[in-house]
C-alpha cells in the first residue's frame, strides 16, 4: 500500500509532523520548549526538560549521578545524546545521531498529542478521566480540566473519534488503488491532508476549553472526511444512515396505507396504529440523530423502527398487493426448483408420476393467483400462491428427496444466525453509545457478514454441508467480536 514508495501509515504520520510543524502552539503548550537545536555542548533550561522527558519515558539516562532522575542538568552530553540516539530509533526520526533538532522537536510534539488524544479516547470509551500512557511532561492545556465533564464536552469527544476514525478508514479502503497512483488517489490524499488540518483545529479548540467550537469545526472535518471516504469507494455510516431511515419511512408509507384500507374494510388492525405511532417516533429520533452526525445512532433507530413496522403489518388482517405479488413470485420460484429436482430424480429412476400429477396442480394454482392480481384481489392471489406452495411441497414429499431434511437443517442454521448477527451489531451500537471501543468488534462482524453472504450462495447452490460449516465459522467471530466488548 504505497504512495511513491510512502507507505499510507507513514504518510498519516508525515501529514501530521508537518502540521505540527506549520500550527502555532499556542494551545498546546509544553513544559520543555525548544527554541534551538540542542547537541553536545549546549546549555539551556530546555536541556533539563528533556533530560526529564527521557527519564520518565524509559530512557533513562543514568542510574545515579549528573543525569539520573531527579539529578537532571542543563547540560546537553554523552548521556543525553545516548538517549535520544535510542528515543530516535524507536520512534523512527532518521538520522539517530542523538541530536535533536527541529524533526526530533516535532516528534516530540507529536508525542504529546498523542498523548492527549489517548486521554481524550479513554475518556470517551470510559466516561472518566484516565492518564495517559505517555504523559511526561503533560502538555499544559488552558482551560482544561479534570470535571469538565458536560455534554458539549462529551459531544466534542465523540465528534473528534469520529473523524479520527474515518480518516484511517479511507486510507484503508484506497488501499488497492495506491499502486495506480492516478489522479483520483492523489486528490482523495490531498482532501485527506486538508481534513487533518481541520482535525487540529478543532483539537486546539477542545484542549482550550472550546468545546462548542471544537465541535463544530470537528462536524466540517467529519463532513469533508465523509465525501473523501466515499470518493474513495466506502460505504460511510452516514450513507448506510440515510438508506436505513429512506427505508423506514418507505415501510411507514406502506403500514400506514395498510391501515387506512383495513379501517375501510373494518378488518382488524389490532396494535398496528400504537406501532405505527411508535415506529414514527423512531423515525424521528433517526432523523434527529442524523442531524447531529451521530449515525450509528440514526442507523439502530431506523432498524428498530423497520421492526416495529414489519410487527405492525403482522397485526393487520389485511393483503397488501405487495404481499400478493410477492408471494406469487416465490411460489413460481419454488415451482421452477421443484421441476428441477423432479426431472433429476426421473433421470435417476425413480418414480415421479405423483409428483408431476401435483405439480401440474400447483401450476394451475399460480395462474389462478396471476389472474387475482389482474383483478386486484390480494387475498386470493395469497391464497392461490399459499396453496401452490403445498402442492409444491407434497411433489418433493412424493419423491422422498434425501435432500429435504438437509436443507430445513441449513435454512434453519442460517435464520438463527442472522438473528445473533442482528444482536451481536445492536450489542455494538450499544457500546458505541456508551463510549465503548468498538474497532474491532466491528471488524469481525464485517467478516461475519461475508460469510453470511457466502452462506446464504452456497444454500442457493444447495450446498447444504457447506452452509452449516460457515455458520459455525460466523458464530465463532460473534463470539470474538462480543469478547471484544
Amino acid at each position: 500500500m504505497k504512495v511513491s514508495g510512502i507507505t499510507s501509515v507513514q504518510l498519516f504520520t508525515t501529514a501530521i509532523l508537518t502540521l505540527f510543524l506549520i500550527i502555532p502552539f499556542t494551545t498546546f503548550a509544553e513544559e520543555c520548549a525548544f527554541s534551538q537545536t540542542l547537541d553536545v555542548g549546549v546549555v539551556d533550561e530546555s536541556v533539563r526538560c528533556l533530560q526529564v522527558y527521557l527519564n520518565e519515558n524509559g530512557y533513562q539516562l543514568a542510574e545515579e549521578g549528573p543525569g539520573s532522575p531527579g539529578s537532571e542538568t542543563n547540560k546537553y552530553g554523552a548521556l543525553t545524546k545516548t538517549a535520544v540516539s535510542k528515543w530516535q530509533e524507536d520512534k523512527g526520526v532518521t538520522p539517530t545521531m542523538g541530536i535533536f533538532g527541529p524533526k526530533s522537536q516535532a516528534m516530540y510534539k507529536a508525542e504529546l498529542l498523542r498523548a492527549q488524544v489517548a486521554q481524550l479516547e479513554a475518556e470517551t470509551d470510559g466516561g472518566s478521566t484516565v492518564v495517559a500512557t505517555t504523559p511526561t511532561p503533560q502538555p499544559l492545556v488552558a482551560g482544561a480540566s479534570t470535571d469538565a465533564d458536560g455534554e458539549e464536552r462529551k459531544g466534542a469527544e465523540v465528534r473528534l473519534k469520529d473523524v479520527m476514525k474515518m480518516i484511517l478508514d479511507t486510507y484503508d479502503e484506497m488501499e488497492d488503488e495506491r499502486d495506480d497512483e492516478d489522479e483520483e488517489v492523489a486528490k482523495i490524499d490531498e482532501d485527506l491532508r486538508d481534513v487533518i488540518e481541520n482535525l487540529f483545529a478543532a483539537l486546539e479548540l477542545f484542549f482550550d476549553g472550546d468545546y462548542e467550537d471544537a465541535e463544530a469545526e470537528a462536524d466540517e472535518a467529519l463532513d469533508d472526511a465523509t465525501e473523501a471516504f466515499e470518493d474513495a469507494g466506502g460505504e460511510s455510516k452516514a450513507s448506510e444512515a440515510k438508506d436505513e431511515i429512506e427505508d423506514a419511512e418507505d415501510l411507514y408509507d406502506e403500514v400506514e396505507e395498510m391501515i387506512e384500507d383495513a379501517e375501510d374494510n373494518d378488518d382488524d388492525v389490532g396494535d398496528a396504529p400504537d406501532l405505527l405511532k411508535e415506529a414514527k417516533d423512531l423515525i424521528d429520533d433517526a432523523n434527529d440523530a442524523y442531524d447531529d452526525k451521530v449515525y450509528r445512532q440514526a442507523i439502530s433507530d431506523a432498524l428498530d423502527a423497520q421492526e416495529l413496522l414489519d410487527e405492525a403489518k403482522d397485526e393487520i388482517d389485511v393483503v397488501s398487493k405487495k404481499d400478493a405479488e410477492d408471494a406469487v413470485e416465490d411460489a413460481k420460484d419454488a415451482l421452477d426448483d421443484a421441476e428441477e429436482e423432479i426431472d433429476d430424480a426421473d433421470e435417476d429412476g425413480e418414480d415421479v408420476e405423483e409428483s408431476e400429477d401435483l405439480l401440474d396442480d400447483a401450476d394451475r394454482e399460480i395462474k389462478k393467483a396471476e389472474l387475482a392480481l389482474d383483478d386486484e384481489d390480494w387475498a386470493e392471489a395469497m391464497e392461490r400462491a399459499e396453496e401452490a406452495e403445498d402442492l409444491i411441497e407434497e411433489a418433493l414429499d412424493e419423491i422422498g428427496s434425501s435432500n429435504n431434511d438437509d436443507e430445513s437443517e441449513a435454512e434453519e442454521a442460517l435464520e438463527d444466525i442472522e438473528d445473533e448477527l442482528d444482536n451481536a451489531w445492536d450489542e455494538v451500537y450499544e457500546a458505541e453509545d456508551d463510549g465503548k471501543k468498538t474497532r474491532d468488534a466491528e471488524d469481525y462482524l464485517d467478516e461475519a457478514e461475508d460469510l453470511l453472504d457466502e452462506a446464504e450462495e452456497a444454500f442457493d447452490d444447495e450446498d447444504y454441508d457447506e452452509v452449516l460449516d460457515l455458520v459455525e465459522e460466523i458464530e465463532d467471530l460473534i463470539k470474538d467480536a462480543l469478547d471484544e466488548l
